[in-house]
């Protein structure tokens, strides 16, 4: 059984979770969940809508289980979020402490809770513009952190300079500060918040965070007169 799981993890499979009964076998009053179906990262890339349902026991002692690959599934409004690798970023303070300086328009007189409510709702909007137009995307900025070092070192190959070395020396300190965005960044998307800062293991947080949207996606809902619907626009409305 021990290495059974080993290879689970070394293939980096994934168990979503399933719908309906607990146990996929039972035998003699026992019963257990023996049968499960195991998904690679890419699939629930694909497919995050899958779902997989337990159906009923008849001749065997084993449940059929079922592949439920859903595309129709319901999208949601985005809602602003609070990254915690902005933090890393050297402009994030200063477009902080900026923001909540500056006189609430068009009151300034306001105070309390009102003030309050004004200033968060301003910086939600500065820090959505300054994640598009000065963060950007992370992974787009390691892609081009990793080109920059890659045409570095071909120059430092070619002139061997200090002044090459340098410029690449500091090149590769950036993509370093990147990278520890980017874990940051998938630790809080898979709330792991019990493994050290500095585990590099973003494959291992990318999976858990596809497991999460896989297991919480609403796939079937109760239109509320006891049918049941898993039209994706149909369900947005219901929720």
């Amino acid at each position: 059984m021990e290495d059974f799981n080993d290879m689970i993890m070394n293939c980096n499979l994934i168990d979503i979770g399933f719908s309906s009964n607990n146990f996929t076998w039972n035998r003699a009053g026992q019963s257990q969940r023996l049968d499960r179906v195991l998904f690679n990262n890419d699939w629930v890339n694909v497919f995050n809508a899958t779902k997989v349902v337990h159906l009923s026991r008849t001749l065997f002692d084993h449940s059929p289980l079922l592949i439920n690959v859903n595309l129709n599934s319901a999208s949601s409004n985005s809602h602003f979020r609070f990254q915690n690798m902005w933090l890393a970023h050297d402009s994030f303070i200063n477009v902080i402490q900026n923001n909540w300086s500056a006189p609430v328009f068009p009151d300034d007189s306001i105070y309390g809770m009102r003030r309050l409510w004004a200033k968060l709702k301003r910086l939600k909007v500065v820090l959505n513009w300054w994640n598009k137009n000065v963060f950007k995307n992370i992974f787009s900025n390691i892609k081009e952190a990793e080109e920059k070092i890659n045409v570095l070192e071909a120059y430092c190959q070619n002139d061997p300079t200090y002044v090459n070395f340098a410029v690449l020396k500091e090149a590769k300190l950036v993509l370093t500060n990147l990278q520890c965005q980017e874990e940051t960044y998938w630790k809080q998307k898979a709330a792991i918040k019990f493994l050290a800062e500095g585990d590099n293991n973003t494959s291992y947080f990318h999976a858990l965070v596809n497991k999460k949207r896989a297991i919480y996606d609403i796939y079937k809902i109760d239109r509320g007169d006891g049918t049941f619907t898993d039209n994706g626009d149909e369900i947005a409305n219901c929720c």
